[in-house]
């Protein structure tokens, strides 16, 4: 960055995002919700019209109940409660969603323009309004902050600090190339006819449909509201890179996988390449990466979205606290540490999707359609394919910022409650949460200090969490603002002590951070 050509700083904010697609505004609402300084600037004049992902899984709902927006999602949703494998007019496998443990046993199919919109409108009512006809140009960080260049639609660039910069602006980041990172992984690519059409089938509009095909590519369907359906057709290798993109191109590349639909009209199409892989650090001092600007993978599952959405919830709390309490680099350092794992599996995972979709031997793919129905069928491998789908099987059990013993329930697991949604404690207060089991070697701290505030439970979730927790003459439980199990303690003043301790920096004055957290 050259500051000889860019005028003086012409306003400061706490954390600058680039990118306004869900993960962007994820992460802007989650700080504009904790009282954090935000703007987010995107290059598009308008909100994209192409609707790219249209998924939203079960863990990532819960999210989105903690922003407050999950009724308007759900509004202009359709709900899937399974997904069914097919090859050719033969349902190899169903699986149900119904049977998860999870507040939301289900996914939500919507348009990536309607979950932009909503989240937009849920950020405006915060005071955010996005940036729009503004690029990010260049950034420079010192210990202090960030310098970042923003460059608007008539030419003229102007400065921005900003405490932090988080790169949300998709595969082609400038902000991760501004880092000096790259993505690293599989780079053959996977090439992609995309679809939003209207049109008839007979598929269960309750289900997520994957068809299997004989060397051509995987095909996928996704019902949306009323008759309006999203389509990849995975394409073979060697196709023309210029050939245009039609509604008869995309029809026959469905027949051709085996997929019955006939359609009536195309809302919108297109066709992508898409790699695997993801770079090796999301922090770099005061800049981090997260959604597709730090991981991109295949569609299969249609987990994109919905692995960069929980990268913003995580990072948004950490942000805020370090901003609150002073850049303890253990907290925000777990970011890293606890997502990156995370999309290292979401790659394995639709890697090896994409692999099973496409085996060209005849023996080869009736021993997966016979694998697939006979495993699928068992209940317990059929609920840890459904967790993996619905990202219930995310959690961060060796991340370094928590800690306890625990049971069944471990330090780092998302909390789930028969009685009480953790979600809706958190929409109301964006902090930690404590759960104070009575027993008799449970003497609670009175008064609970400021950073946490407690959740009260019923007697049957307190009976089900002592069980659960390995605490069965009381203790604490700590949630995290993200809904994850910060700390278990028999004793919650030493519980207290321990987790405070851990999210503040090494040899951190203690004191004052408990007064900040939170």
């Amino acid at each position: 960055m050259t500051e000889s050509t860019v005028p003086p700083t012409d306003a400061e904010t706490d954390v600058l995002i680039a990118g306004a697609g869900p993960v962007g505004l994820v992460l802007a609402i989650e700080l504009a919700r904790r009282g954090v300084a935000v703007r987010i600037v995107d290059t598009l004049p308008s909100p994209t019209t192409e609707s790219r992902a249209i998924v939203v899984h079960s863990r990532s709902l819960d999210h989105v109940e903690m922003l407050g927006s999950l009724p308007a999602l759900l509004e202009k949703s359709r709900v899937a409660r399974g997904m069914a494998m097919h090859d050719g007019d033969t349902t190899v496998a169903e699986v149900s969603f119904e049977g998860i443990r999870a507040v939301h046993p289900f996914s939500a199919a919507i348009a990536q323009t309607d979950t932009e919109s909503l989240l937009a409108e849920r950020l405006q009512q915060l005071g955010v309004s996005v940036e729009r006809s503004t690029a990010l140009s260049g950034f420079a960080q010192d210990a202090d902050g960030v310098d970042a260049e923003l460059t608007g639609a008539d030419g003229r660039t102007r400065r921005l600090r900003a405490r932090y910069l988080v790169g949300t602006d998709g595969a082609r980041s400038t902000v991760r190339h501004g880092m000096g990172q790259r993505l690293e992984g599989s780079f053959a690519g996977e090439d992609f006819l995309l679809g939003d059409v209207e049109g008839e089938h007979h598929y269960d509009d309750s289900q997520f449909h994957t068809f299997f095909s004989p060397g051509t590519g995987t095909g996928l369907l996704f019902p949306l509201l009323g008759e309006r359906v999203r389509v990849f057709a995975q394409l073979e290798p060697g196709i023309d890179p210029d050939r245009p993109v039609t509604v008869e191109w995309l029809q026959q590349a469905l027949d051709e996988r085996g997929i019955r639909l006939r359609i009536h009209e195309a809302h919108w199409l297109t066709r992508v390449t898409l790699k695997h892989g993801q770079v090796p650090r999301y922090r770099d001092g005061r800049v981090f990466l997260a959604g597709d600007a730090a991981h991109i993978h295949s569609p299969a599952g249609g987990l994109g979205m919905n692995t960069g959405m929980q990268d913003a919830t995580n990072l948004g709390w950490k942000l805020a606290q370090a901003l609150r309490a002073g850049d303890t680099a253990g907290l925000l350092d777990s970011y890293h540490a606890e997502r990156h794992p995370v999309a290292a599996d979401v790659i394995s995972f639709t890697t090896r999707l994409s692999a099973a979709g496409t085996l060209t031997n005849p023996v080869a793919q009736h021993a997966r359609n016979v694998l697939m129905h006979l495993g699928l069928g068992i209940p317990a491998v059929a609920e840890k394919m459904v967790d993996r789908v619905e990202q219930q099987n995310v959690a961060y059990r060796r991340s370094p910022i928590v800690g306890g013993q625990g049971g069944v329930l471990k330090p780092g697991d998302y909390l789930h409650l028969a009685d009480t949604v953790v979600a809706e404690a958190l929409a109301r207060h964006p902090g930690h949460l404590a759960i104070l089991l009575p027993g008799r070697n449970s003497a609670s701290p009175a008064p609970l200090p400021n950073w946490i505030e407690e959740l009260a439970v019923s007697e049957r979730d307190a009976d089900a969490l002592r069980r659960s927790a390995g605490l069965p003459h009381g203790g604490l439980v700590i949630v995290r603002p993200d809904g994850y199990v910060g700390h278990i303690d028999a004793d919650p003043a030493a519980g207290l002590r321990d987790y405070a301790r851990r999210l503040s920096a090494v040899g951190g004055e203690e004191a004052a951070f408990q007064h900040a957290i939170g």
